[in-house]
């Protein structure tokens, strides 16, 4: 960039910024924070169990940008395919694969057939006007453009899910709300210098030029790649948060509820009734001499009598009820909006499917507890407390069978 003489009087304002602000240097450091955010958004995925839905397009675009802004610091020393078609090629595709990885996140489907058709007209585009008619302001209108698009969807996918998740009265997390207000304020950003590119003109506004305009664009397009990036970070921990926490709430063996989650609703259940005074019920399920069953036939039989009994107790039950494993062969059953006589039919039903085998399987039979919540219970533990003590009293009374207490 030319600089005109000036007297040692003349006002120091300029239109330039100093020559501190080194535009190659914030785009390799932006590249490398690219490359390792890259590599732990694949590390931290391929940790999860089960996989994480939209990862692999979030580090192959973190990838992609790292490969363009490297390519781009070299422009003036290499040939202009190689610092120019390629590199924005590789932000296209990057924007592109945001997008589709958020959309995969969140359990939605982009729709790509039409977007290759922009994605062709957008790259002939910044292509002519780097190889045919050098035209910086025709690079940004087709780059800026493409680029502005994708963010434009990308932000509609974060709109979509913070709605779904408001109507389904779910908490909203951390990660979605951060990383989409991000999404936004990049879109914005994109959009804002496609309308420079419409109406004002170009020169000195190259990515490596040090114009006071091209250094806020630049570094805003910077933040918002780290910043949306480390929104990806949020998501994909947040995600295997979630996971572990689905884990902790299911019984691996049986696939029904675990202790953890049983003692969870048992407290909602209690919370509701003591402001609405709408009844609930609670079952103490243990099945009988399950330990011969081990001892003379292998635990691995057992197991498959636990999964059979389990699946056989779902099928009689309703949506609305709860059903979990709380120790080896014992198991809670709570029932919402149930009175006494309909726990007692119900404890009938389940008595009888436990008589129900399968070839290959010893038979087995269950011994039932059953009571309801009471105004008087201090908390859920008493309402237990006595489903205890009428299991106790079937096993003493001769076992498969249910009694009250």
């Amino acid at each position: 960039m030319e600089h005109n003489k000036k007297e040692p009087d003349d006002d120091v304002h300029s239109m330039d910024v100093t020559p501190v602000y080194d535009p190659g240097t914030l785009i390799m450091l932006t590249s490398l924070l690219m490359a390792v955010m890259g590599i732990v958004l694949l590390l931290m995925g391929r940790a999860s169990t089960p996989a994480i839905a939209g990862y692999r397009h979030w580090a192959a675009g973190s990838l992609l940008a790292m490969f363009s802004g490297l390519l781009i610091s070299l422009r003036g020393e290499a040939l202009d395919w190689l610092t120019y078609t390629i590199p924005n090629t590789a932000a296209m595709l990057a924007y592109t694969l945001y997008w589709i990885g958020s959309a995969r996140y969140f359990g939605q489907q982009p729709r790509l057939k039409g977007w290759v058709v922009l994605f062709v007209v957008a790259w002939i585009g910044q292509a002519y006007f780097t190889h045919v008619e050098d035209s910086l302001r025709g690079r940004y209108l087709s780059l800026t453009g493409y680029v502005f698009a994708a963010s434009l969807m990308h932000a509609i996918v974060f709109a979509m899910a913070i709605f779904q998740r408001s109507s389904d009265h779910r908490q909203y997390l951390l990660g979605v709300t951060f990383t989409g207000f991000w999404v936004c304020f990049s879109t914005l950003v994109f959009g804002a210098r496609w309308v420079h590119a419409v109406f004002q003109p170009q020169d000195g506004q190259g990515m490596l030029d040090t114009s006071w305009m091209q250094a806020l664009y630049l570094g805003t397009f910077t933040f918002g790649l780290v910043i949306v990036n480390i929104g990806f970070l949020l998501l994909v921990s947040e995600r295997i948060r979630s996971n572990f926490e689905d884990l902790a709430m299911v019984d691996t063996l049986t696939g029904v509820r675990s202790r953890r989650a049983v003692a969870n609703a048992a407290s909602d259940l209690f919370r509701r009734s003591r402001r609405s005074g709408e009844p609930f019920s609670v079952l103490s399920l243990d099945l009988d001499h399950f330990k011969a069953i081990n001892d003379q036939l292998g635990h691995q039989t057992g197991d498959r009598v636990l999964q059979v009994f389990c699946r056989h107790v779902e099928d009689a039950l309703r949506q609305s009820d709860v059903f979990g494993r709380v120790g080896g062969e014992e198991f809670i059953v709570l029932l919402p909006a149930t009175t006494m006589a309909q726990t007692g039919e119900l404890s009938e039903r389940l008595r009888l499917a436990a008589l129900i085998s399968e070839p290959g399987l010893p038979g087995v039979t269950v011994s039932i507890g059953y009571t309801d919540w009471r105004p008087t219970d201090a908390g859920v533990d008493d309402t237990f407390k006595r489903a205890d003590r009428a299991l106790y009293a079937a096993k003493d009374a001769g076992r498969n069978r249910a009694m009250h207490c």
